[in-house]
């Protein structure tokens, strides 16, 4: 709880002082916004990165009229090693494209995985995004995309396979928001599919995860609520009772606070 607590400090006063140099930029072509959020669990595909213990969190996205963006997410997290901290920078190209009467827009860029206190798990994965804006309603949004990484779980994959890893992820993110209310709704799925059997207790090379949830917002205070419903298919024959939590369906509620 102590070193949650500082991280808390720590991202706030940082959330701050970018909050205030993004107030007095004198540039239009440069956009900087984030958020902080505290999830009484980090889920990754489905996994827990926190032993089923809360996690703060946040987002800075550093965007450009040209379509070049640089974006930074932070979480705190528990692989029970000397890892307390994931910091993973992104750099991005996202533009209009044209699909017939559909104008999704493209995004692709490459963010690097960081466990600040054992790099032997860092690696770069790759991911290309299609982003269609109201497809149904006026506000929803639907976003498949693919990701890739020829080293999976850095270092410490490799070692213990005895080769670099390369894993592809597909997913498809929908989310609207309920007419006439501050509520809205999402849901994902994801594909896992590596070189080797990686995956599970009986170890396989794929599997899925997904996400049901819901979501409110109070636009007083810029504040958004979710329940979730996030899981996988990962087999668990053999697992303590708290690594199989950590994979099977579970319920994650997160507050987020925009700026």
């Amino acid at each position: 709880m102590k070193k949650l607590n500082k991280l808390f400090i720590c991202l706030a006063t940082l959330s701050s002082s970018s909050a205030f140099a993004a107030n007095n930029a004198h540039s239009n072509d440069l956009i900087f916004s984030g958020n902080v959020s505290l999830a009484s669990e980090y889920r990754w595909r489905g996994q827990t990165q926190t032993k089923n213990d809360p996690a703060l969190q946040s987002n800075f996205l550093l965007s450009h009229s040209s379509g070049v963006y640089f974006s930074t997410f932070v979480s705190s997290l528990d692989f029970g090693d000397e890892a307390q901290l994931e910091l993973d920078p992104m750099i991005g190209y996202s533009t209009p494209v044209k699909l017939g009467t559909l104008e999704p827009t493209a995004d692709i860029g490459m963010l690097r995985y960081t466990y600040v206190g054992n790099s032997h798990l860092n690696y770069n994965e790759y991911y290309f995004k299609m982003i269609f804006n109201r497809l149904f309603n006026s506000q929803d949004n639907l976003t498949p995309s693919i990701s890739y990484t020829n080293n999976y779980g850095g270092k410490a994959i490799s070692d213990s396979v005895g080769k670099d890893v390369s894993n592809w992820y597909f997913n498809v993110l929908y989310s609207t928001p309920i007419s006439q209310t501050d509520f809205g709704a999402n849901a994902s799925l994801g594909y896992s599919k590596a070189s080797e059997e990686i995956y599970g207790s009986d170890a396989k090379d794929d599997f899925f995860d997904w996400k049901i949830g819901a979501t409110y917002t109070y636009k007083p205070m810029g504040i958004n609520a979710e329940l979730a419903a996030i899981g996988s298919n990962l087999n668990t024959k053999g697992f303590t009772d708290t690594n199989k939590k950590g994979v099977k369906t579970a319920a994650v509620f997160t507050l987020t606070k925009s700026f």
